[in-house]
């Protein structure tokens, strides 16, 4: 299995459809340090790299920073959704100044380095109902 970074390896990182991987290092080596802030859990990841057909399936937005390789979702094991989202959105200045995109969902979390200012928003449908 050839691995992108210490923990992560490229079939985990590659589109599910195609294989395509232009995951970004940048991308990659926020994830070490996340990974790092939860005390080496693992992140379980979702979907990394994308291709247009994968995104059109996910219902991604046509932009999707997944397109470009610079998002992932995951969520980490032992470890509620929101309780990640929230201690990300707490500490990102200071530990995190890369991350730009942080969205909780049902699933888990989205992050991305997304070349723009920090945005983060809870997309999960019982916070949808409040």
């Amino acid at each position: 299995m050839k691995m992108l970074s210490p923990h992560f390896s490229q079939e985990e990182c590659e589109c599910r459809c195609c294989g395509q991987c232009n995951v970004s290092p940048r991308l990659l080596n926020l994830a070490e340090k996340i990974r790092e802030y939860f005390g080496g859990r693992p992140m379980i990841t979702h979907s990394v790299c994308r291709c247009k057909k994968k995104n059109d399936e996910a219902k991604g937005v046509k932009n999707s920073q997944h397109l470009y390789g610079r998002a992932m979702d995951f969520h980490i094991r032992g470890l509620a959704h929101e309780l990640v989202y929230n201690q990300l959105k707490s500490v990102h200045n200071e530990y995190f100044p890369e991350l730009r995109g942080l969205f909780l969902y049902d699933w888990g979390i989205h992050i991305d380095v997304r070349n723009d200012t920090f945005r983060c928003k809870d997309y999960r449908k019982e916070a949808a109902k409040k």
